[in-house]
């Protein structure tokens, strides 16, 4: 058995603390996307958030394949200028789980320039903890090239966790899988 960073230690036991919140984004893309679907939910499963966001420019028709979200039922949501304000409410301060922390802060960010609203440096409002980093370690997938554990999809680390998937690519169903994934690694 290999021997767990600190830093994996570190998500752990902050894990095992259980006073931390998961949050998950949809977007437009990949790249220069904006986020239509946030969701945010507490240590034991609480909702806090699970809202459409009506992006600034469209949803493209890849996008839509994936998480299902269309600009007819985004037409009436609130926008990330709406939202954003909401969400740091939520977060600050805490510590906040993502798979893929660095991915949906950058959508964060994206979608602030999107609507040209004030600078906010989303990674100072909270702190941040990657799962999809953490559970890369724990699985233990060396990638020689890049010199790192390789990551994993949260769907795939269900599966190799032998834990269900359900609402897979919707902000509060991966938010959902992520505390499950989580609590599992953490043995609680």
């Amino acid at each position: 058995m290999q021997t767990q960073s600190q830093e994996l230690i570190t998500f752990l036991n902050m894990v095992r603390r259980k006073e931390f919140l998961v949050l998950d984004t949809e977007t437009t893309g990949l790249h220069k996307g904006e986020i239509v679907q946030i969701a945010i939910v507490d240590h034991m499963g609480g909702v806090l958030m699970d809202t459409l966001v009506k992006p600034v420019n469209g949803i493209p028709s890849d996008a839509q394949r994936i998480h299902g979200i269309s600009e007819a039922m985004v037409s009436d949501a609130p926008g990330w200028n709406i939202i954003a304000p909401k969400v740091m409410d939520i977060v600050k301060g805490k510590d906040l789980i993502v798979y893929n922390a660095t991915y949906d802060r950058k959508m964060m960010h994206q979608s602030n320039e999107h609507y040209s609203s004030e600078k906010i440096n989303w990674r100072e409002i909270a702190n941040w903890h990657c799962a999809m980093e953490a559970y890369a370690e724990i699985w233990g997938d060396w990638n020689d090239w890049h010199g790192s554990y390789r990551w994993q999809k949260l769907t795939t680390a269900m599966f190799q966790q032998n834990l269900p998937t359900q609402d897979a690519h919707n902000a509060l169903g991966d938010c959902l899988m992520t505390l499950a994934l989580v609590k599992k690694l953490a043995g609680i």
